[in-house]
């Protein structure tokens, strides 16, 4: 068994046993020390190079604000209501895009899309 810094002894079967209280359970997770670390970590996954060179190039090369018009409303009506219940659920239930979706039987399918979806995302 390996002991850390904080006085819990890790056991290599990720079990974690509490020294104080002596129980058994799954590991503990992480969580963000401010809000304002966790606000910066959204705002470097959500805003990049890519987004800020290749967006005037596209609304150019498209049509100018015939472009912009529909980009907007997809932005206000469907990207960031996303991104907030993702980032709301993730939070609430401290588990990854895929395990978040538990909490509903009928929704499991929507954290193995998202995944697939950031991937391809991120190879374009």
């Amino acid at each position: 068994m390996n002991s850390a810094s904080n006085g819990v002894i890790v056991d290599p079967k990720s079990a974690v046993v509490d020294s104080k209280v002596g129980t058994i359970g799954p590991p503990t997770r992480e969580k963000w020390r401010s809000q304002v670390d966790f606000v910066m970590s959204c705002v470097g996954y959500a805003v990049g190079l890519g987004n800020i060179w290749r967006f005037p190039y596209l609304c150019y090369k498209n049509g100018g604000g015939a472009f912009f018009i529909p980009y907007l409303i997809s932005l206000v009506l469907a990207a960031i209501p996303v991104f907030f219940l993702e980032v709301a659920l993730g939070q609430y239930t401290s588990r990854g895009c895929i395990e978040a979706w538990r909490i509903c039987p009928l929704f499991q399918g929507i954290g193995y899309a998202s995944t697939v979806i950031d991937f391809l995302c991120n190879i374009y």
